[in-house]
């Protein structure tokens, strides 16, 4: 039963006994006190009449006494005892109208990094104990005066006036050691982020401070286990991040994104081999949008998918118009991002999409980068296998920067790998860079891996790579990224 209805149950207990009460001794006292009938009805009428007040102003006593208990459980939060979010900006509100001038204020909002994986780890129950733990222990580090309260599940926030004392910086970071502390004391491991604003700087009242909290915050858990300051830039930079990622779902759902195509070439022949397809982004204002600027950002907000649907579906529709798969391209690469490799569910829904693209579909390679399935290895061998098993061949990109790249193909059964370009720069002047290469080239043959180098970019590079047996290259020697038209020219027949 809630806190309501027990009120609400009490309050009718009170009246049924006062106004069973009444209407018992109430009649007696009139039958005893009046002889005459005429006199015994106006008594009863006076006698209602009375009941009626006295009843009103008891209800009104027991409903704002019950009201004002209400309003007091409202003000605190359940689980921690903490201000619930209402209290802690009327409590915030009424802090700077009582300011005096020059005084300013710190708010600072503390967030749990990745919070859903500890409630999978522990379970719910212990990590509400861990959040109680917390709340004390901030509860128990504020300064005087200081008020504190739970926004969200996960997120916590404290207020107080500055004194000319405190050391700003030292008085955020003690809290993320507080944090830090409590984490290894219940065996949780955990970082946390902060955001900070003050006032009058990053807000005059409470909503415009709170809103400059949460855009500190905001950065800081882009970085995590960071503290984040406020400032104007800041804001500004939020909005702009915020309205491109607007921009980018637009882009992505007119299909407004274009794309591009390297050619890979035959180390043995110098014939072309295949193109991998990159995608371009020209914002209608902003104009050329670097690939390292959007894809985070997709990524990071659940737009890779569509991107990859997009890349996919508009290299078909282009190539598939043309007369080049299966004469000078025999297979095409499109990459796909580490956040979508390693959800099991859209590698599903890519892989239902690219065997729908009957044109492409029997040249299709998807490429990802050597780090991105180092993060379950299990997992990656599965998704590798499934993709195989539906027609679809697999190449590691940047090949040679990981810690275990050696390693990982006993277990990864690729088709293609990728000297990263990085190697292949050094391997004119570099002793080391080309024992790497060697290394990676012999190793790949063994397992029967075609290879292929990254970023040739003079003829000296091609030659001594050609002179080491690496299969394919790509790079801007061969040929830079372009459009289907200006690819056609470049790889036919008569253009060499």
């Amino acid at each position: 039963m809630n806190r309501a209805t027990i009120s609400a149950l009490k309050v009718s207990i009170i009246y049924a006994v006062f106004a069973s009460l009444w209407i018992l001794f109430s009649d007696i006292a009139v039958e005893t006190f009046f002889d005459s009938p005429y006199l015994r009805a106006v008594a009863q009428t006076y006698k209602g009449l009375a009941f009626v007040i006295l009843t009103a102003l008891l209800l009104l006593i027991l409903v704002l006494r019950d009201n004002r208990a209400l309003e007091k459980a409202n003000d605190i939060d359940n689980l921690t005892g903490l201000l619930s979010l209402n209290m802690f900006i009327r409590a915030l509100n009424s802090t700077i109208k009582q300011l005096n001038p020059g005084e300013r204020i710190l708010l600072g909002y503390l967030d749990i990094d990745d919070f859903k994986s500890i409630n999978d780890a522990i379970g719910f129950e212990q990590a509400d104990l861990f959040l109680q733990d917390l709340a004390n222990d901030i509860k128990e580090a504020v300064l005087t005066g200081a008020f504190v309260s739970r926004l969200h599940a996960d997120q916590f926030a404290s207020f107080n006036v500055l004194d000319e004392n405190i050391h700003l910086d030292n008085h955020v970071r003690d809290f993320q050691q507080l944090f830090v502390r409590r984490a290894k004391k219940n065996s949780i491991k955990a970082t946390c982020c902060i955001g900070v604003a003050l006032y009058p700087a990053d807000g005059v009242n409470a909503k415009e401070l709170m809103v400059s909290a949460t855009e500190a915050l905001g950065v800081a858990k882009q970085q995590k286990n960071a503290i984040q300051y406020h400032d104007k830039e800041l804001t500004e930079r939020a909005m702009l991040r915020r309205q491109m990622v607007i921009d980018l779902q637009e882009a992505i759902s007119k299909e407004q994104l274009t794309v591009v195509y390297q050619p890979k070439y035959n180390l043995k022949t110098l014939t072309p081999s295949g193109v991998e397809v990159l995608v371009r982004w020209i914002h209608p204002e902003q104009g050329f949008i670097p690939p390292d600027v959007f894809i985070p950002l997709a990524e990071e907000h659940g737009l890779t998918s569509g991107i990859s649907k997009l890349v996919v579906n508009k290299a078909s529709t282009e190539l598939g118009n043309s007369t080049l798969l299966g004469n000078q391209v025999k297979h095409v690469a499109v990459n796909i991002s580490a956040t979508e490799f390693n959800n099991t569910q859209e590698m599903h829904e890519l892989t239902e999409f690219i065997q729908s693209q009957v044109n492409l579909a029997p040249y299709i390679r998807i490429e990802i980068t050597e780090t991105a399935t180092l993060t379950d290895m299990k997992k990656s061998v599965e998704i590798i296998s499934s993709l195989q098993a539906s027609g679809i061949s697999f190449s590691i990109d940047d090949f040679g920067t990981g810690y275990t790249s050696l390693a990982m193909l006993k277990d990864l059964t690729v088709d293609e790998i990728k000297i990263d370009r990085s190697f292949v720069s050094g391997v004119e002047d570099d002793h080391r860079s080309r024992t790497i290469v060697n290394a990676i080239i012999a190793m790949s043959k063994s397992f029967d891996i075609n290879i292929v180098a990254e970023g040739i970019e003079t003829a000296q590079q091609l030659k001594i790579l050609q002179e080491m047996g690496c299969q394919e290259a790509q790079g801007y020697y061969l040929g830079r990224p372009m459009p289907l038209d200006d690819l056609i020219k470049h790889i036919s027949p008569t253009s060499h």
